[in-house]
């Protein structure tokens, strides 16, 4: 799956010999693969748009990040290279496992790694937003949520997202899920999966997506254990919350989980409609 001119272009970039090849994950928009020289490295293979700006995202989160003079509580992976017509990156490989993993196996401490993502999150919108404030996108013109804001909910969905201050706004993640998270053997956090753009709106967005997500994935992981799987992934997301402090007010938080629920079952919709349906059905009852 990936093709020769693709392994001699990266041997002459890095000057080493790729000795080993293995497929991590194939998905709608892309394949992973863990590529193995004199080191390890992960190759993101684009199936729909280029990855010169994800690229380009992630190498700038990764220097700021680097340059801190503050204490940083979460790494994003080093970007190495960008393939030819940006059909792929290569990018450092992270030893250890998702945050979602370790939940669904009920290691011991994984509340506090919860509660450490929050913190990590909160200093995410901090340092960022202090950077990079001025050429984000606002989040109501990322794709989804544009089309989401075009259908007969738009104007529901508006009015709550005027709801919030404008001193809640930061520069976000985006897709802060605990898949998208991983954690090493020495419990460093790892945020992955950087966004092609910075995009611009109340913090809330994140943490509504991040305790949605927990909630959902560790559900539909566990569905055999249910009644243990849900409590535990309750106190997870509430540790998180603890994690990130209390600036955070309820109502607002509920009221951005609305939107984001929206607009993941829409997505979900656009894509696998039976999914949809039961997302749909599961965020009814949570």
């Amino acid at each position: 799956m990936i093709d020769t001119k693709t392994i001699h272009f990266i041997e002459e970039r890095l000057d080493e010999k790729i000795d080993d090849i293995r497929v991590l994950a194939d998905t709608k928009p892309s394949r992973l693969f863990e590529l193995r020289g004199r080191r390890r490295y992960v190759l993101k293979q684009t199936k729909r748009v280029p990855l010169h700006r994800q690229f380009s995202t992630q190498r700038r989160v990764f220097d700021l990040c680097r340059d801190q003079t503050e204490e940083m509580l979460f790494s994003v992976p080093e970007p190495y290279l960008l393939g030819p017509e940006g059909r792929f990156m290569l990018m450092e490989y992270l030893e250890g496992d998702t945050l979602l993993n370790r939940l669904c196996r009920r290691e011991p401490g994984v509340e506090d790694l919860f509660h450490q993502v929050g913190a990590s999150l909160r200093q995410y919108h901090r340092v960022l937003t202090a950077r990079f404030n001025d050429v984000k996108t606002d989040l109501r013109e990322y794709s989804f949520m544009a089309e989401v804001l075009a259908t007969r909910h738009g104007p529901a969905i508006q009015a709550r997202l005027a709801r919030f201050p404008a001193e809640s706004h930061r520069v976000l993640y985006k897709d802060i899920t605990p898949t998208n998270v991983v954690v090493s053997p020495s419990r460093r956090i790892y945020f992955v999966d950087v966004q092609e753009d910075f995009y611009g709106g109340p913090f809330y967005y994140d943490l509504a997506r991040f305790v949605d997500t927990t909630l959902v994935f560790s559900i539909i992981r566990n569905l055999y254990r249910v009644w243990t799987c849900y409590p535990a992934a309750r106190r997870a997301a509430a540790a998180f919350l603890a994690g990130y402090g209390n600036t955070v007010d309820e109502t607002l938080l509920k009221s951005m989980q609305c939107v984001h629920r929206w607009e993941h079952v829409y997505i979900k919709w656009t894509a696998t409609p039976c999914r949809a349906l039961v997302l749909k059905a599961l965020y009814t009852v949570l």
